[in-house]
């Protein structure tokens, strides 16, 4: 499986197993058939399992998956529905292929699905929907993380817990040592994936674990991120999307120190540059770390959409927190919690977000192929390093407000931090946030300046089949599977929303 379809796996862990349960009734598995369209249980047991390509993932698509025909007992798996045969599983609580595949925790609100082939166990976990998940997402209180070393985020913890117990048992019933383990999740459930992934990994049986995750944000404290260096975690963020930038201090309600010179920065009238180093101050005094090896969508042209980004690794602070910065200006704090302005979501979405970046990915990926392998167009080159070249000259252009703007937005944001401070205080404050947001600034402009190397490095790299198709490079019907893929009118349309040439022959040999 690759980055777009564990994308799609990620938009469809939204959907029910069966079908909705009414509002305000608890959560009942179902036998099947399950006859919903788009449902998890018609995916795998109407359509996967019985050789069928589904196109409907909830209520996400059409997206159209590269598949391969394989044995029945080489598809993703659904435990047949006999409740004869089954009497002993029935008695532990498994009934239904529901009970086997699919976790709806009542108390958390963690939703999530595991299948398996002979080769790999696919694990899903659901982002956030709802008000549970709100709350979830809210609690950045640390705790003691329990499979493993390090604090995490007790929220996310809450939810890794719920889903552990879930996948525990399904190994126990269904893991060989030839299996390999692919975790995935959007959102939320990008942050508990993370925790469920390093928790398998250190399991005594060592399973072979790969996490993607999608928007994910920081699930645990440095020393999490350094105990878990091992976890195989490829960490997709889409460029204009705000949500990895969290949980930033003021969501722990154990945080009580000011950061310093924030409130220089947010309210001062200075604009978009200024925002962005009050994000990087944020950021920067946060305990919590990412974890993985970051890959970042970026539109080639300036507010384009997810279908026209390029994945690469720009390897700098300011640019992936560039957006998460600009929420954070529309932050108004009020004692240990914000009150949030209106900014889109679009991007951070797991349908018209991830997926369609990740698709546009996969197609310049196979375009790319076709022109000897170069990661971009020559076009596509300067349209990023344009982009990185008007960050870097809104850096140089920074200017600190006056200590008179400082004191006046303090005033106006009646934030309990800076009540009873004295003059002398606020003037101290002051000085040293003028002083951190200047090191920033030059700390980011040269991280720039090594970002633009990064590109013109990357832009040599050549994909290979191998990167692109990985054990399937040499199947002998791959290019006949690929055209066919290709010429679905979706892909026609992604194609030229990304203003991908389409060649006339197509070589993946």
């Amino acid at each position: 499986m690759n980055a777009y379809h564990l994308a799609v796996m990620s938009t469809f862990v939204y959907a029910p197993f069966s079908k909705e349960a009414p509002f305000g009734t608890p959560y009942q598995s179902a036998p099947p058939p399950y006859k919903e369209p788009g449902s998890i249980g018609h995916v795998l047991r109407e359509g996967l399992s019985c050789g069928k390509r589904p196109t409907q993932f909830n209520t996400a698509g059409p997206y159209h998956l590269l598949y391969e025909e394989v044995p029945y007992s080489k598809r993703l798996e659904v435990m047949p529905y006999d409740p004869s045969r089954y009497r002993d599983e029935a008695l532990r609580g498994w009934n239904n292929p529901e009970d086997v595949h699919f976790l709806y925790h009542e108390d958390s609100g963690t939703q999530g699905f595991i299948t398996h082939s002979d080769r790999v166990i696919l694990i899903s976990i659901r982002g956030t929907q709802g008000l549970k998940d709100i709350l979830t997402d809210l609690d950045g209180r640390q705790e003691p993380f329990s499979g493993g070393v390090g604090q995490a985020h007790r929220g996310f913890h809450g939810g890794f817990k719920a889903a552990q117990a879930f996948v525990q048992r399904y190994l126990d019933a269904f893991y060989h040592p030839d299996h390999s383990i692919m975790v995935c999740g959007h959102s939320l459930g990008g942050a508990i994936a993370l925790l469920l992934a390093e928790w398998l990994r250190r399991e005594p049986k060592q399973p072979q674990v790969q996490l993607y995750t999608f928007g994910a944000p920081r699930a645990g404290d440095r020393t999490f991120v350094q105990g878990a260096q091992e976890l195989i975690h490829h960490r997709l963020v889409n460029h204009n999307d705000l949500i990895p930038g969290v949980p930033t201090p003021w969501l722990d309600a154990e945080w009580k120190l000011l950061m310093a010179g924030t409130a220089t920065l947010h309210l001062s009238p200075l604009g978009g540059v200024t925002l962005l180093l009050a994000g990087l101050l944020n950021l920067e005094g946060d305990p919590y770390e990412h974890h993985g090896e970051q890959r970042h969508f970026m539109p080639r042209k300036k507010d384009a959409r997810s279908e026209a980004s390029i994945l690469w690794q720009p390897g700098c602070e300011a640019l992936e927190s560039l957006t998460c910065a600009q929420y954070a200006g529309l932050l108004d704090l009020q004692g240990d919690m914000p009150q949030r302005g209106q900014p889109s979501l679009a991007e951070h979405s797991s349908d018209t977000g991830y997926s369609r970046a990740a698709l546009t990915t996969l197609l310049r990926w196979t375009a790319s192929l076709e022109r000897d392998g170069e990661l971009f167009s020559r076009e596509e080159a300067d349209d990023l390093a344009e982009q990185v070249k008007a960050l870097e000259r809104a850096l140089a252009d920074w200017r600190p407000g006056s200590y008179l703007q400082f004191r006046r937005a303090v005033r106006l944001r009646q934030d309990r931090r800076f009540y009873n401070k004295s003059e002398e205080e606020l003037r101290r404050l002051y000085n040293q946030g003028v002083l951190l947001a200047s090191q920033l600034a030059h700390s980011q402009r040269q991280q720039l300046t090594r970002t633009l190397l990064r590109l013109q490095t990357q832009g040599q790299r050549l994909i290979t089949p191998q990167a692109v198709f990985g054990e399937f490079a040499q199947r002998p019907d791959l290019p006949e599977l690929v055209s066919q893929w290709r010429a679905a009118k979706e892909n026609h349309h992604a194609e030229r929303l990304a203003r991908l040439p389409v060649p006339q022959e197509r070589a993946y040999g």
